[in-house]
């Protein structure tokens, strides 16, 4: 080894050289391919088992039809929802999922300018089927809701709480004045980014028209147009907005806001709007609530 420093024998160590064989390449069956990660029929199949949440699951099947993105080679959609959530004034983001998808969603959202926190409640398979999962989700949004720090919490299940039944529906609407949003994200039934951003998008607004309903709400920071105002629908670059508002201005409209909104307060103004415009074709839920 000449004047080389060592501090064990490894390096004596004899390799060990494949043995060449005579015959070819062997292909080695795991089953049905589609029984394979989030996005499994196995998986899906089990959610819809779950009377809990098999109303839900078949809302986002008649929502968003399966097509040539029904498995995308993406990561999972949830950030998609997780990034609307992050990008809000004054609103938390809660995940309850497996660990290692928790970590990839929070690595990314941070990876993409989050400035915040992503929450997280934790569980294991005593907790999941128990239904202590739900009762440590619902301590932990009580232990948040502080109206000084947040108008909202957005509570998001991944695919095992999802599949598992855990019920966000039964978590109080509203703590302190705070709101509580309650969405399902699972890699199954939710087939892109995109799809996930109109569940959000559309939960966020069936709230916000409930409260307009009860009464009196917040107007908006940048005030009333004088004009008839154009909601949009989908996330557009910066200057989409100044581009779009030159466009209809000869037709005696101003634009109104962009949804996915960013702070609470846009919703009620996007939903005074007189019209809307789906620039993207995703936001069906969204375009429900028009």
């Amino acid at each position: 080894m000449g004047n080389e420093v060592t501090y064990d024998n490894a390096s004596s160590a004899e390799l060990i050289s494949p043995k060449e064989s005579s015959e070819g390449p062997q292909t080695i069956y795991c089953g049905d391919t589609q029984d394979i990660g989030c996005h499994s029929n196995s998986t899906q199949l089990s959610a819809l088992a779950n009377n809990k949440n098999a109303e839900i699951l078949k809302k986002y099947e008649k929502d968003y039809p399966v097509g040539p993105h029904d498995k995308p080679q993406s990561m999972c959609p949830a950030f998609g929802s997780l990034r609307v959530g992050l990008r809000m004034k004054r609103v938390a983001t809660v995940l309850s999922g497996s660990a290692c998808c928790v970590y990839g969603l929070s690595f990314v959202s941070h990876f993409y300018g989050a400035r915040r926190s992503v929450g997280y409640v934790p569980f294991n398979s005593e907790s999941l089927v128990t239904g202590k999962l739900f009762e440590d989700i619902r301590d932990a949004v009580h232990d948040m809701a502080d109206p000084k720090n947040y108008d909202a919490i957005v509570v998001t299940n991944l695919c095992v709480p999802t599949a598992s039944g855990v019920p966000l529906r039964l978590l109080p609407n509203e703590i302190n004045g705070v709101r509580i949003i309650g969405i399902d994200v699972p890699g199954f039934g939710v087939p892109t980014h995109a799809e996930a951003k109109d569940i959000l998008a559309g939960a966020m607004l069936n709230f916000a028209r409930q409260e307009v309903e009860a009464g009196p709400v917040a107007a908006p920071s940048s005030g009333k147009s004088d004009r008839p105002t154009l909601a949009m629908l989908g996330e557009m670059f910066p200057a989409d907005p100044d581009m779009i508002a030159a466009m209809i201005d000869p037709l005696g409209l101003a634009i109104g806001p962009v949804v996915p909104c960013r702070e609470w307060r846009e919703l009620y103004a996007a939903l005074d709007c007189n019209s809307v415009a789906a620039i993207h074709p995703f936001y069906v839920s969204a375009v429900r609530e028009f």
